[in-house]
Formats: structure tokens, sequence, C-alpha cells
């Protein structure tokens, strides 16, 4: 059952499947609220429950994944060799989290190792030509990849030629062709028997070590300290947080609330979180994330990896400076080509299909094109195509909806492209100029014939129903039941709420620009504050009885119980 669409966004509100009057049997000591929302998400019996709730979670054999063996073997024979060994990364946060954690592995079974993260703006995203050669030259013998390299076919054969072994892991979708690297390590080759599909790049770099330490006699306390890097990159990555991924999240914020990486320390302070012991997948997702993504997009991702792996505090505070500032450099660069790409699809749409966004500029700065494509895909629910002008080519970043697979849809333009690659949701690629027509009107093409998209609209899947009665007496018992569904993200959201014939007693407008909008908002006998972030516009539009999906949350300043508004529509009540 879905609401009408009302809401001042237009979102389609998808109510929750009605939970029986007797409850859920097994649960009876949950509060009514928090079986509701268990309920709605498929756990429906006291074993599934605990499980979710309680239980340590699985953790797959690496041996799983095909060539993890062969793969182990040949770095344990370059370790014995004394070989020079090269981690090869890419520049977002999965691919910074899983260099760091390769090198510094490796460094502790014993290997001459280094790393290398490509220039986003000089060489692009992955292995590359140029690289494959200086690398070859400094006496590199094993090139092991992180987040990077399954479309790669020709720079892996280079490599291979010129007396590197490669090992490749990646958790991109392949092409038609598998890279002829000595080892890959990739979840979604075809035959593959590793049952998570969703594992993020730095998931696998993970395996691949676990393996080596358990081969080496290594204990369990030797790899699993580096589970707070690929808790960093597996929500930052916004891979799905269910199954293995949300137990390697779990353990891994568990590892990052000790304290003892001192860059991740320093960024905390940076991003104004008060205390390690409370960081959450949240922190990393909102605050954390970003500012080691503003290294790679406005300056080198080594900055972030670099942060990840030094012992110095003062460079760590050095570099956690640097990073912040970058970050509100990206924040001005993005907001500033966002309004330029608005302005702009809106005079060439007309004519064109509605199905697809495209907006190119060469004005744009190659770093933040993705973060443009975001909002435009998120404000509008269409799939948006944002490039700029790099080395005579158009690079662009691709961000979709779920009706409309953008990697598979390139995969059919492939003739027209240079280079592409990425998931259903995200990709890139780049393309010669006088291809770009010919591209938006195949991909057009592709979208007209896939999807419906007078049906393609965005929803929010509600959980639970509060009301002011319940609430009153079991808000301590609900907030300790809704933090046990952490950490939360893709695939496992924060659980979102939904309350009915609410009276707007208070309504203005703060945050620096005046974009967020504060209410308090009031419900039999209870008022409550709210936050509506990016919401400041409908001040004069808003209703004096409003409906609202929300999420509880902590109010930093005062430590009270507040609602994160996520959608608000006038009550028909």
């Amino acid at each position: 059952m879905t609401y009408k669409n009302l809401s001042y966004s237009n979102k389609a509100w998808i109510l929750p499947q009605t939970l029986p009057e007797t409850g859920v049997e097994g649960l009876e000591g949950y509060p009514r609220l928090i079986q509701q929302v268990l309920y709605n998400r498929g756990y429906r019996d006291a074993q599934t429950v605990q499980e979710f709730l309680h239980g340590e979670g699985e953790m797959l054999d690496p041996y799983l994944l095909s060539d993890v063996d062969k793969a182990v073997k040949r770095i344990r024979a370059g370790i014995a060799n004394h070989e020079k060994m090269v981690v090869y990364g890419d520049f977002d946060v999965d691919g910074i989290s899983g260099t760091a954690l390769l090198c510094q592995a490796l460094a502790e079974a014993g290997a001459q190792v280094t790393p290398y993260i490509p220039d986003r703006f000089a060489e692009g995203y992955g292995l590359n030509l140029d690289a494959m050669h200086s690398i070859a030259e400094e006496g590199t013998q094993l090139l092991l990849t992180v987040d990077c390299g399954i479309r790669s076919v020709a720079e892996v054969k280079l490599a291979q030629e010129l007396g590197m072994d490669v090992i490749l892991t990646d958790h991109h979708l392949p092409g038609e062709d598998i890279p002829p690297a000595y080892a890959v390590i990739c979840q979604k080759k075809d035959e593959e028997l590793y049952p998570n599909r969703h594992i993020a790049g730095v998931g696998l770099a993970y395996k691949l070590m676990l393996a080596l330490f358990q081969q080496m006699g290594k204990s369990s306390a030797d790899i699993e300290k580096y589970l707070d890097l690929v808790a960093l990159g597996t929500v930052a990555d916004v891979v799905p947080l269910v199954g293995e991924n949300r137990t390697l999240v779990k353990k891994g914020l568990a590892v990052m609330q000790q304290g003892k990486r001192v860059g991740l320390c320093a960024l905390e302070v940076e991003s104004g979180i008060p205390d390690a012991a409370q960081v959450t997948a949240e922190h990393i997702g909102f605050r954390l994330g970003p500012r080691l993504n503003a290294a790679g997009r406005l300056d080198s991702a080594l900055l972030g990896w670099k942060l990840l792996t030094t012992q110095d505090e003062s460079e760590a505070m050095e570099l956690a400076a640097r990073l912040n500032v970058l970050n509100g450099e990206r924040q001005a660069k993005t907001e500033e080509a966002y309004q330029t790409a608005s302005a702009q699809i809106y005079v060439e749409r007309e004519g064109k299909g509605e199905e697809i966004i495209f907006a190119v500029n060469e004005a744009f700065h190659e770093g933040i094109v993705g973060l443009v494509a975001s909002k435009l895909t998120e404000e509008h629910y269409r799939p948006a195509i944002v490039g700029t002008a790099h080395n005579g080519l158009i690079r662009a970043s691709c961000r979709s909806v779920e009706e409309f697979h953008i990697t598979h849809a390139l995969d059919a333009c492939k003739e027209l492209l240079v280079q592409y690659g990425g998931h259903s949701m995200a990709a890139g690629f780049s393309v010669e100029r006088q291809n770009v027509q010919a591209l938006e009107e195949k991909l057009l093409q592709i979208a007209r014939g896939e999807v419906n998209w007078e049906d393609a609209n965005p929803k929010l899947e509600l959980d639970g129903q509060v009301n002011a009665a319940e609430l009153n007496s079991q808000i301590p018992a609900i907030m300790k039941g809704l933090a046990l569904f952490e950490p939360t993200g893709e695939g496992n959201r924060k659980p979102l709420l939904y309350g009915q014939g609410l009276r707007v007693q208070e309504k203005r407008l703060v945050g620096k620009n005046q974009t967020h909008l504060k209410l308090k908002l009031k419900e039999g006998f209870i008022l409550w504050d709210a936050i509506a972030f990016g919401m400041g516009n409908i001040i004069n539009d808003l209703a004096d009885t409003v409906d609202i999906a929300f999420h509880y949350d902590i109010n930093d300043f005062n430590g009270g119980i507040q609602l994160m508004v996520r959608d608000i529509r006038a009550s028909t009540d």
C-alpha cells in the first residue's frame, strides 16, 4: 500500500505491512513499534530476530573465492624471495582503505611493499599503460590491485609482458574478457561460489590477507585489527550492509571505537565527532568518508592513504586539517557546478527525452562530476550523466536509479567509448568528443526501451507508525531497540517511522545559508523538536497539520531526542 504523492517532495510513501494484533511470538519483550519494524523487515520469529539483533553474523571462508589459494602462495613466494611489491588502488575511500590495508598487512607479513594510487586528473580511474611501464621500471615483480582492474585487459597483459605478476582484486562487474592476471579475485566472475556478491573492494583485500595470515599461522587478532579499514571502505562505498558486509562493519566499528588508528582519530576530531568510542556507520558515511574522498577529488588520494597509515600524531593532525579544508572546497565547487548543471539541463531538455539527464560542461571540475550527478539523480529521480573535458576527451560520471542498470547500458554502447566501468547504480566513462551525441542518443534509446518512466518515481519505505500514547511510556525501550539495528546503511536502512496529524507549533529557518527547517510539532500532549535538512524552501507552503516520515536522533547540543525529518506532507486526516 502507498500514500498518494501528496508530499512536498512528491515521494510515494510505502506503508509498512500490518503487524498481527498479537504481535510476533517470542518477541513479547520488545516494544510493539520494534516488533513492527522487525516484522516489516522480514524478521518474524524469535530465532531470526536474535540472529539479526544480537548474533555475531556470518564470516565467509576466503577460499570460496577462486584464485585465493594461488594468490597467497604467490605472495608468500614473493616475501621469501624479497621481491618488490606494489599495491595499486583506486582513489575513492574503498580504494584508499583497501590500499592501506594491503600495504600494512603485507609489510607485517614481511613484504617489501609500496602503494600506487593513480592521479584522478592525469591518469583517470583504474590501471593505465604508462603506470604499468613506470611501476615495472622501478623493479616491481608483483603487482596487487585493489578496487580496480577487472576490465583492464590490455593493461594487465602489458604488466605481465613487462615481467610483473599481477594479483587482481576487484569487486566490480567484469567485462566480456577477464584480464590475464596471475590470479583474479572477484566475486562477480562467472561460476564464482562466493555468496556475498556485494562485498566491497576493501572486503576482498581483507579476505586475501585473512587467507595469507591463516597460512602463516598468525592469530585472528593479527588480522582483525584491520577491520576498522574494512568498515570505513565498506560503508563509504555504499554496498548493502546485510549478511557478511554488516558483520564486517559491525566488527570494524568496534575496532575503530578503540581509537588506536591515530589518523582516524585526528579526522574524527576535524569532523566534529567528540569521541572515537561514539563513531557510527552514519559518521563514516556523512563525515569521515567525504573528507577522505575529497583528497582524491581535489588533490592526491595519497593524502588519505598517508592519514590512514601514519603513526605520527602531529602528521595525522596536519593531514586531517588539510582534508577538512579540501572537503570545504569540494562542497563549494559541487554546489556551483550543480547550479550550473541545473540551469543547463532545463535549457537543453526541451525537445529531448527526459529519461536521462545529460550535463557536459568543460568548466566543471573533474573531481566533483560524480557528486553533481548524484544530486541531479536525487532531485529528478532519473539517471544523470555529468561530464567535463579531459585531454581531448569527455570524461563523465553516471548515477542511476534502481530501475535502470547504468553499466549494462554502457556495455551496449562500448563501441562508442574509450573506457568505462562501474556498478548498477554508478559508473564512469571516457568518450571522444565526436561520439558524445551518438552516445546520448543510444543511451536514451536503451532507457526508453527498458523502463516505463511514468511509473519510475522515488519512494520512501516506512517501517512503522508512532503515536504519542505509545511513545510516552516506551521511548527508552524504543530507542534501545532501534539502536540494535546498527550498523545501518544501504540494504539495512535506518528504521524509518512516520506520524500523522502533527500540529506545526513553530517553524523557522536555520543553518549557515538558512536552508534547513527547524520545527516544533505537537501530537496530543507531546511536543517534538524536529529538523528537516535542506527543506527550508517549503516553509511558506507548510500546512498547519502534517504527516512526517522521520528517524529518531539524539540532538548533539542538548542530548535530547529530536526527529530527523526525511519527508513531510500535508495531513489529510
